[in-house]
């Protein structure tokens, strides 16, 4: 997972610096090609990490050496595709990693394979798309992006939409393209829509990845997007729930066993090189304990009644913090908003979950 964009414009203005950090994948074999030219080709994920610090000034200079002015509209309708094998044993690891536990009453519908109710969270969804998007930003893959600082590559919002309820196990085909890149002046922000099919072509999710290169900008290019899916505030009322839930120290020691590799989330001297005190929680984990606790508070834990979810990530969790996340149900659609209870700092903002009915 990657650090958020507010998260780095805080060590930024602490430091007055621009960090980089090359980030770590488990080196899983991917196919990709360029929709114009049709080109396959085999890639092995180049494992590794290597950070530094750049003077704001170099960063300038930086900017022009990744040669991002002009051509970064040339990644709109990059195309690549990739496949995802699980099984319940996988699905059941995800589920301890984002908080399911055995105190909660109706554990077993997610950690027991063999009962009758077995099922997967709706949030694993994230899992199968995710990691070709993180590489072809991460390792600047894309047109304009050669030589690319990875540490300037952010993960800002999220938006997952599932047809059918994830497959207790399955062989899964993701097809990603780039839908188009926005100025933002500060960044450019590249907009990834990853749909994902089973084995008989039916379609189980459609998610897109809002991901911010920070220091892109400026290229004269479109100020706002059609294809954005947009974050909306919760209400101006109390909220009608809210739930707390501690997280492990180890949480994202476990959390990473589901595909993320990032060290930021592990290593404590690559977090400290980064700006943290200590590992930082996974995003995507975050994201998870929100959509449980209201699919739990407004859907009795029923995944079939799931049908979307949008957010923006906003600061991150430290492993051992408490989530705590308040609700506000509008028909079928539930605000949500995620917060630290002990710094009080808001870590999923703008979210909603979209359900096909609730009772």
């Amino acid at each position: 997972m990657m650090i958020t964009v507010r998260q780095l414009c805080r060590l930024s203005q602490k430091k007055s610096l621009c960090c980089t950090v090359r980030l770590y994948d488990p080196g899983n074999v991917v196919r990709h090609h360029h929709w114009n030219k049709g080109q396959n080709q085999l890639v092995l994920n180049a494992n590794g990490t290597n950070f530094h610090y750049f003077k704001k000034a170099a960063c300038r200079q930086y900017n022009k050496d990744v040669g991002t002015e002009g051509d970064l509209v040339k990644a709109i309708g990059y195309r690549c595709e990739w496949s995802h094998n699980y099984t319940a044993h996988d699905a059941i690891l995800y589920a301890l990693g984002v908080g399911v536990s055995t105190t909660q009453s109706d554990y077993l519908k997610f950690l027991f394979e063999k009962d009758e109710n077995f099922c997967v969270l709706p949030s694993y969804g994230f899992i199968p798309a995710q990691k070709e998007v993180l590489l072809l930003t991460l390792e600047g893959r894309l047109p304009g992006l050669a030589n690319l600082d990875p540490a300037k590559v952010l993960h800002g919002e999220q938006y997952m939409e599932v047809f059918r309820p994830m497959p207790r196990a399955a062989t899964l085909r993701n097809e990603c393209v780039v839908v188009d890149v926005i100025d933002k002046r500060s960044g450019a922000l590249f907009l990834f829509d990853v749909h994902t099919y089973d084995n008989k072509d039916t379609l189980i999710t459609y998610n897109q990845f809002s991901i911010f290169i920070v220091g892109a900008g400026g290229f004269a290019g479109k100020k706002t997007s059609n294809h954005e899916k947009p974050t909306m505030k919760p209400p101006a009322r109390p909220a009608e729930y809210s739930v707390s839930q501690a997280t492990s120290v180890d949480q994202a020691a476990l959390y990473r066993l589901s595909g993320d590799y990032n060290p930021l989330h592990f290593n404590p001297t690559v977090a400290a090189r980064v700006g943290f005190s200590k590992p930082i929680l996974h995003g995507l984990c975050t994201l998870a304990y929100g959509i449980r606790h209201v699919l739990q508070q407004y859907a009795n834990n029923d995944v079939a009644k799931f049908k979307a979810v949008k957010v923006r990530f906003s600061k991150p969790v430290y492993p051992g913090q408490t989530i705590k996340t308040n609700m506000w149900r509008d028909g079928n659609r539930v605000h949500f908003q995620c917060e630290v209870t002990e710094t009080k700092d808001v870590v999923i903002s703008g979210a909603y979950v979209d359900f096909h009915h609730i009772d």
